[in-house]
């Protein structure tokens, strides 16, 4: 369902089939890591012990990555808020069996297969898919069949619309990975999901974006949701279906006036942008953008428009409001990222010490004396720089 990757942002280079070789025992990997089948520099590494059992398809190197990260959880220990149900015409979903509160975490789980970038991409697909069978042999049992009952005709389309991309050792094409979460697979689309997600070390986390009622299905989204309509179904196209969400089979002109916002959207955005370096910035602008944001019930992204409102009323002094959507902000993208991810901290440290900020006051009118004091400063600088 969800491998999203900018696959042209990925060399492909075709091996044959006299690459193929076999496990090598030069190979040593820590216990209880094993090695099976090799392909080029590429293996399957079996560990049974990490989350509910896991096979590694990648490099050596990335075995000990792995086991650099803490401890990994287990898969939901206790009774998850939802179950699973049969959807007529549909398949299955998740729904929830009480009340979700907006923050908690609905799921966690570890994946059951990890694939490196290359050989996804790289490997003709008839060594692809015997090297993918090896892997899935080392799986225990309960996991295989859980992979196994994924959407797709082969092993390589499973993970293909399935895996989530993800970096085990930075943000980098050689770290680059997919991981095969069978459990959250089975959570269908919505152009305005319910639920955030996110992969820190290996563990894939599940957050409400808002409250969710007892049947109301829990649902993430296949694709970049500030999308007109029409590009949405094109880019879901890629998953066989036609979405069919509240906000796709709302009225046309509910629809139209969801686009336009789209659209104003992406135009303030532009203007914004183009005025921080000096054009003409307004707070409005930022409480604007917030307020589109809400109305086309942008749960997913709205740390994003907080952020801005919040830097635009640091930038011209106003403390207050520059503290609350610093906090709105943190609190809406530590959901997404995380709460050590480095734009959640500088939204926090904005709501604590804004004076501290570098945004702080750079716009914030000035008086004709202090502009004047400001100007003889750059002047002096200017001169230290000549005489340099």
């Amino acid at each position: 369902m969800r491998s999203i990757i900018i696959w042209s942002a990925l060399s492909a280079t075709i091996i044959s089939a006299s690459e193929l070789k076999p496990a090598s025992d030069d190979i040593q990997v820590p216990a209880p890591w094993k090695v099976g089948k090799c392909i080029k520099e590429y293996c399957n590494f079996a560990n049974p012990t990490m989350g509910d059992g896991l096979v590694l398809i990648s490099t050596p190197a990335n075995v000990d990555i792995l086991n650099s990260f803490s401890p990994l959880i287990k898969s939901n220990s206790q009774s998850p808020p939802f179950e699973v149900r049969e959807i007529p015409g549909k398949g299955i979903g998740l729904f929830a069996n009480r009340t979700i509160q907006r923050g908690e975490i609905v799921m966690q789980y570890t994946p059951t297969l990890i694939v490196q970038f290359g050989p996804h991409i790289d490997l003709p697909s008839s060594d692809r898919e015997s090297f993918y069978q090896d892997a899935v042999t080392h799986l225990p049992s309960p996991r295989r069949d859980a992979f196994m009952a994924q959407f797709g005709k082969d092993i390589f389309t499973k993970i293909d619309r399935n895996a989530f991309r993800m970096f085990i050792n930075g943000q980098n094409p050689y770290s680059g990975h997919l991981g095969a979460f069978p459990e959250v697979a089975r959570m269908n689309h919505d152009c305005r999901p319910n639920l955030n997600s996110r992969i820190e070390n290996i563990t894939h986390s599940s957050i409400a974006v808002r409250t969710i009622a007892v049947g109301e299905e829990l649902t993430i989204s296949y694709i970049d949701g500030l999308l007109p309509r029409q590009a949405r179904q094109e880019r879901l196209q890629d998953w066989g279906f036609e979405c069919t969400c509240s906000l796709c089979s709302a009225s046309a002109e509910e629809v139209e006036a969801s686009d336009k916002r789209i659209q104003d959207i992406k135009d303030l955005e532009e203007e914004m942008d183009k005025a921080v370096g000096g054009g003409d910035l307004t707070t409005e602008m930022g409480e604007r953008l917030v307020k589109l944001y809400r109305e086309e019930g942008l749960e997913t992204y709205i740390g994003h428009a907080y952020t801005k409102a919040a830097l635009i009323y640091a930038m011209f002094g106003v403390e207050e409001k520059a503290k609350e959507y610093a906090t709105l902000a943190a609190d809406a993208m530590a959901m997404e990222l995380g709460e050590e991810a480095g734009d959640v901290v500088a939204m926090r440290q904005l709501a604590e010490r804004p004076e501290e900020h570098w945004a702080w006051e750079i716009r914030k009118p000035r008086s004709e004396e202090e502009n004047e004091q400001v100007k003889k400063e750059q002047e002096a600088r200017e001169s230290v720089k000549d005489e340099l």
